[in-house]
């Protein structure tokens, strides 16, 4: 009985293709992980209407700073900007004495804001980084909305 299952081991690792033997996967190559250098973000002018606002809101100035700082990394230690990211908007969305930011209008452009974050985070943990990318440049797209809405809510 001893010999009857050496003899079936042999056979199995005989039958193997040789291609089969001979793959090695290559763990020196890392996957190229880079970031879309074209995003762009409103950066309201100086002294103008809506940076009087991001100044005033110390919760909207940090989401500003935050989401500034998304765009100069790289994907590969992008989580916990994105973390933080998500933090600013969870503290503008649930700020309640401010009747600027408590608007519908500027809470609907937090919402998209926060669930574009939230698409970030699942394909960066996910690996995903051509839906990462995609991600983050609807992220910066709902960014810009916002600023848009805060400029005509004049």
């Amino acid at each position: 009985m001893k010999y009857f299952y050496s003899l079936t081991l042999l056979i199995i690792f005989c039958c193997q293709s040789p291609n089969d033997l001979k793959k090695k996967k290559d763990i020196s190559k890392s996957e190229e992980i880079s970031l879309k250098n074209n995003f762009q973000i409103y950066v309201p002018k100086k002294n103008s209407y809506v940076d009087s606002i991001v100044q005033s809101v110390s919760e909207l100035r940090d989401l500003k700073i935050s989401i500034e700082d998304l765009t100069k990394l790289n994907l590969n230690g992008i989580e916990s900007f994105l973390d933080e990211t998500l933090i600013m908007c969870d503290n503008l969305l649930n700020l309640k004495n401010n009747d600027f930011i408590s608007r519908p209008e500027i809470k609907g452009r937090l919402k998209v804001l926060k669930t574009n974050i939230l698409k970030c985070k699942f394909n960066n943990h996910r690996n995903d980084f051509k839906k990462l990318n995609e991600n983050l440049r609807k992220l910066f797209i709902s960014y810009n909305i916002l600023i848009e809405r805060l400029e005509n809510l004049r």
